[in-house]
């Protein structure tokens, strides 16, 4: 702990007062300081690609900045935890991963001129990518999970409900909107829907009807709405296509939004998926969550036992 931490933990103890920070410094973690340098870095990492060339408002950068506060002051525990526990990187795993690096961007002048770019001079990015990797060595050793497929298969007989493909549609569509803000909108869209069924007892294909006279955007596609799941079409339309058999067209289904003629393509049953098939995706998925679990449970352990000023 630096002299000038304790100094100020003594006087907060002693007398109440708040820790003035320097101001160069944004957060103090167990007497490691956190500049401002560093959290506007990581502010850099969370910006999306849109704001890299736009100025972002005030109260998104706040957002941003705590964001990225928080994650250095989480970074900055489980580090010197890491230390605690005697994780080390040697000289040559670094020399390896800067050696990827540059693979990876082209060359070495490459990755200097990026590392140049990002405010970073060749010791502090050695020093970062040595955090980074004590970091990594940290989370196998005490964060990773790896998940049997016993436990992936417990899981999943537990929970099967959780892997079940609900009954699917595919159907084709025209909707003429009921435009409230023309005059006699409603009895002209009925007009124009009557239309486009007459056209349809003649004969007409349903995909030439549709993207003449429907204002859904699945007009392009000849009324093509895919595959859908339950709740994903209209609820009066959806109960209708649900009532209906393969190759049938409905009449006129009227709601306030305007009319609708629905046509079903294809049905697909409800299906319970194997395991198999869900096992790649399930594994990842609670690989992830316990992940998080132990992340979070070490964290909170270590905040108990430390000292936070920000």
């Amino acid at each position: 702990m630096n002299k000038f931490f304790l100094v100020a933990i003594l006087g907060t103890l002693l007398y109440g007062e708040k820790i003035l920070l320097p101001k160069s410094t944004v957060a103090m973690v167990n007497g490691t300081a956190i500049s401002v340098d560093e959290r506007d870095k990581e502010v850099g990492k969370l910006l999306p690609k849109e704001y890299f060339h736009a100025n972002v408002n005030p109260e998104k950068l706040k957002s941003l900045q705590e964001k990225a506060l928080e994650s250095l002051i989480e970074k900055t525990l489980l580090y010197n935890y890491a230390v605690s526990k005697k994780i080390k990187v040697s000289e040559n795993e670094i020399d390896e991963v800067m050696s990827n690096l540059a693979t990876a961007v082209g060359s070495k002048k490459k990755l200097e001129e990026g590392v140049e770019q990002l405010g970073f001079t060749k010791l502090s990015f050695r020093e970062a990518v040595r955090k980074d990797e004590v970091l990594k060595k940290l989370y196998k050793k005490e964060i990773e999970a790896n998940l049997s497929d016993a436990e992936l298969k417990k899981y999943y007989s537990e929970n099967m409900y959780k892997f079940k493909e609900p009954e699917k549609l595919r159907v084709r569509l025209i909707y003429v909107k009921n435009d409230p803000s023309v005059t006699d909108g409603k009895q002209k869209a009925k007009k124009k829907i009557e239309e486009a069924q007459a056209l349809l007892k003649k004969g007409e294909n349903f995909p030439y009807v549709a993207q003449t006279y429907s204002n859904d955007a699945s007009r392009v596609m000849g009324g093509d709405m895919g595959y859908l799941h339950k709740g994903m079409l209209d609820p009066t339309v959806e109960e209708k296509a649900l009532s209906m058999e393969v190759g049938a067209i409905s009449g006129i289904i009227e709601k306030d939004i305007g009319f609708f003629i629905v046509k079903v393509e294809e049905k697909a049953p409800a299906n319970q998926l194997s395991f198999d098939k869900v096992k790649g995706d399930l594994k990842k998925e609670l690989k992830e969550k316990e992940e998080e679990k132990r992340k979070a449970e070490l964290l909170g352990r270590l905040k108990l036992n430390s000292v936070i000023v920000k």
